[in-house]
């Protein structure tokens, strides 16, 4: 049985006035010493090996000797190496310099008998120590494999952390001690070691070999949600961020290690996490456009911040979507993986639709007020979605869109209607003989009832007002043109028609004025009425089709039957060129359509001028 030692003294300081003496084998055990301790062993026995090459031990005295020898140093081995290897059991115990100088000499007497059993290799048997090899390195990694294997068995976590789950207390508890353990190879141990035995790679391939086991130990469960985020959670950040700390990292190459988990277990774990997340969307944005059903069915009206109408549904919306999202980005590092999820907003956008036409046509008092709020809604919902595009799988963000974009149109619809309507008898003046006496008066007319009907948006936020007012701006103008090409007056006198002409552009900065005034950015309708002005003042057919050329090349949504209606206001047009005039510019107009940009075709404002 072996003898134990007792615990490991450090050195003495030597007194100045000690006279110097070559310390014994005890000695240098007593005060830590195990490289010279090694070699003074190392030295005896090549005296011993070489006795027994000499054959000198067949004389029996002598045979004696050298046996006696031989149990002596294999017994002051067996007592070095139990002092070398109990330090290595200490080596993540570390507290001071003097037990950092202590595991130092331990690692180098390792290494010396390594280089040790090295001489011998390729020896046969016979003609080797039959003390060598000692194996003294791979006893020293079967030590640091068992002491990282009981750390992490007896790992514990802090009392105060509250945690219920039993495979969560497991990992979270390992994941602990190896980030604290790896800090303290970092810290203590790596400066024990020669570079080239990359110590610190060494325990960090164990501590990862553990705590791989203990994940595939628990991938192979059928976990709950919370579980399933928990185990990819530490595969995909919370692991690599162990390994990426600075301290840790400038001493261990992560990419070196083996992945915690096979990808036939990732997989699985992946679709549940996906599965869990669309559920949770589809849970958070329902009870979303629950609340606000039944705000607008109990008759309530939306909140006011500031004199403004904020929108706390889109903030929500946008919130929850995109946290989501987000976070599954991060978990799964797959940015199109995460894009599965955004397919609940088409859903929700589905479902919104639904809700939105209901309050379209109901006629409950709030109506108007909710669909102004959800106008907002539905623009910054739009916006997101236009700049988070790479979110989204293409026929996702299609889909988005298109709901989007019919919730808005049917919402200004809404409320240009309503505008329409409330001036529908005042309209009627405009293109008719009263308007040629007072086009001002009428047009005056016209603006003071349009400004009383759009105070009611001065609280909608500026890019919803933007929104609403330009596509009212659109239709209001789109009427008032309209109403000119009903054919109920000519205006044949040349003076007449200039004068038409001058009154239709003092009336379309005045219209301009009022409506980017209150909110429209549509700046590029300003040049409508003037352009079909100059069409008034023009008297000579030529110089017509050229000027409709011109008109068509900007609009090229203006028809032949818009230009037949508008021409009929001139009544000294002969139907002869007029006539010529029409199939000039019915020849010119497919020309021009080829090579319309995206631009003007944004810009389409005839195809709204409803003409019979």
């Amino acid at each position: 049985m072996t003898k134990k030692i007792g615990k490991i003294f450090f050195p003495r300081k030597i007194k100045k006035n000690d006279t110097p003496e070559v310390p014994t084998f005890k000695q240098h055990l007593q005060e830590c010493h195990f490289v010279d301790a090694g070699k003074q062993l190392i030295i005896r026995e090549d005296r011993l090996f070489a006795l027994r090459q000499e054959g000198i031990g067949s004389k029996m005295k002598l045979v004696e000797e050298e046996e006696d020898s031989e149990a002596r140093l294999a017994k002051d081995y067996e007592d070095l190496l139990e002092l070398v290897m109990r330090t290595l059991e200490n080596s993540l115990n570390l507290q001071s310099a003097e037990e950092q100088k202590v595991l130092k000499e331990a690692v180098q007497a390792v290494l010396q008998e390594e280089e040790r059993d090295m001489r011998w290799e390729g020896f046969q048997e016979k003609e080797r120590p039959p003390w060598r090899p000692r194996r003294c390195k791979q006893n020293h990694e079967a030590i640091l494999e068992r002491l990282v294997q009981r750390r992490m068995e007896e790992a514990q976590l802090d009392p105060s952390i509250e945690i219920h789950s039993s495979i969560q207390k497991s990992i979270t508890s390992k994941a602990k001690q190896l980030k604290e353990d790896l800090l303290k190879v970092a810290t203590w141990v790596h400066s024990c070691y020669p570079e080239q035995e990359n110590v610190c790679q060494f325990y960090a391939t164990l501590y990862h070999k553990i705590f791989s086991a203990k994940l595939r130990e628990v991938a192979e469960y059928m976990l709950c949600d919370e579980d399933c985020i928990l185990l990819l959670q530490w595969v995909k950040q919370d692991y690599p961020n162990i390994l990426n700390v600075p301290k840790i990292k400038e001493v261990i190459d992560h990419t070196k290690l083996d992945p915690l988990l096979p990808e036939d277990m990732i997989t699985p774990l992946e679709q549940q996490f996906l599965t869990s997340k669309k559920r949770e969307v589809s849970t958070c944005l329902q009870k979303i456009l629950d609340r606000e059903e039944t705000a607008w069915k109990n008759g309530e009206l939306p909140q006011l911040s500031d004199q403004v109408d904020c929108c706390p549904q889109a903030i929500d919306v946008i919130q929850c979507f995109h946290g989501h999202v987000e976070y599954a980005q991060k978990m799964l590092g797959d940015e199109t993986k995460a894009r599965s999820i955004t397919c609940q907003m088409s859903s929700f956008l589905k479902d919104y639709e639904t809700f939105h036409a209901k309050v379209i046509k109901s006629r409950q008092p709030n109506t108007e007020a909710f669909l102004m709020v959800n106008l907002s809604c539905l623009i910054q919902c739009r916006d997101y979605i236009t700049k988070n595009a790479h979110l989204f799988s293409e026929d996702v963000k299609t889909d988005c869109l298109s709901l989007l974009t019919t919730m808005t149109e049917s919402t200004q619809s809404y409320f240009t209607s309503n505008m329409l309507r409330e001036l529908k008898d005042l309209y009627r003046k405009v293109g008719s003989n009263e308007w040629l006496k007072d086009s001002q008066g009428v047009c005056e007319e016209l603006l003071a009832k349009l400004d009383r009907h759009i105070q009611k948006f001065n609280n909608l936020d500026k890019m919803c007002c933007q929104e609403l007012l330009g596509g009212m701006h659109k239709e209001f103008l789109a009427e008032y043109v309209r109403k000119m090409m009903k054919k109920k007056i000519k205006i044949s006198d040349k003076v007449q028609q200039q004068k038409a002409a001058s009154e239709l552009c003092l009336n379309s900065e005045r219209i301009h004025t009022c409506l980017t005034a209150a909110g429209s950015n549509m700046d590029w309708l300003k040049d409508i009425l003037p352009k079909l002005a100059e069409l008034l003042k023009l008297q000579d057919p030529e110089s017509i089709k050229v000027e409709l050329v011109n008109l068509m090349s900007v609009y090229p949504d203006l028809s032949e039957r818009h230009i037949s209606a508008w021409l009929q206001l001139k009544g000294n047009l002969s139907p002869l060129d007029r006539k010529k005039i029409l199939k000039t510019v019915t020849c010119s107009h497919d020309q021009i359509e080829d090579k319309q940009d995206s631009l003007q075709y944004s810009r389409s404002f005839f195809s709204i001028v409803r003409i019979k």
